[in-house]
């Protein structure tokens, strides 16, 4: 998905796709340094390990073995940041025809699905949200370490500014369908949304 997001307008129906939709900070692990890719790095390795012990003990391990499990590490981290380490995806999907609105979160074990009427929309709003660190000594004591190590981790303990698109319903729900760091993203999204449903 281009720009962590993907829009497809056709007719009567507008499908909205998007990974970016939480506004909050990750984890304490800095993305810069644990991210899908690294879960996936480490998964595989892990598993060529445990193969390795197992053929060490039964065959002389040659040059061949070595770049078998070069070739195969390739595979298994493919295999795990598609399938096993992938984002979840929220689908938001706009039938005017059918006078439905579907709201699906799509995740690696199995889909979570909302369904509402479009007259019970109240409103395409945008939000603005600041997620201030919890633990200040915490972010010190982890750049510390950092810097010894000569390692510097850019944006690590910031306030986190998101700029949010929210679904307002008259029944008093309320989903968020994007969020990002860019205000323009939020409010391009916004326009979009608000200009199908009143066309």
């Amino acid at each position: 998905m281009t720009d962590s997001y993907q829009i497809d307008i056709k007719d009567n129906t507008l499908v909205f796709r998007t990974s970016s939709f939480k506004a909050e900070k990750g984890s304490v692990l800095h993305s810069g340094i644990y991210n899908r890719e690294l879960a996936s790095s480490l998964a595989a390795g892990a598993l060529i390990m445990l193969l390795g012990f197992f053929f060490a003990t039964r065959f002389k391990i040659t040059t061949i073995h070595f770049t078998a499990a070069l070739v195969i590490f390739v595979i298994f981290f493919l295999l795990f940041r598609t399938y096993v380490f992938l984002e979840p995806v929220l689908r938001v999907t706009v039938d005017k025809q059918n006078g439905n609105i579907d709201i699906t979160l799509e995740r690696i074990f199995g889909k979570r699905r909302i369904s509402l009427p479009i007259t019970e929309l109240d409103n395409i709003r945008q939000d603005y949200l600041s997620v201030t660190p919890e633990n200040p000594d915490g972010i010190r004591l982890v750049e510390q370490v950092a810097l010894q190590h000569g390692t510097v981790i850019p944006g690590f303990g910031k306030t986190a500014e998101f700029y949010t698109v929210e679904m307002e319903f008259k029944n008093g729900k309320r989903f968020i369908v994007f969020s990002s760091e860019e205000p323009s993203k939020a409010e391009k999204i916004a326009t979009k949304f608000k200009n199908f449903i009143e066309r």
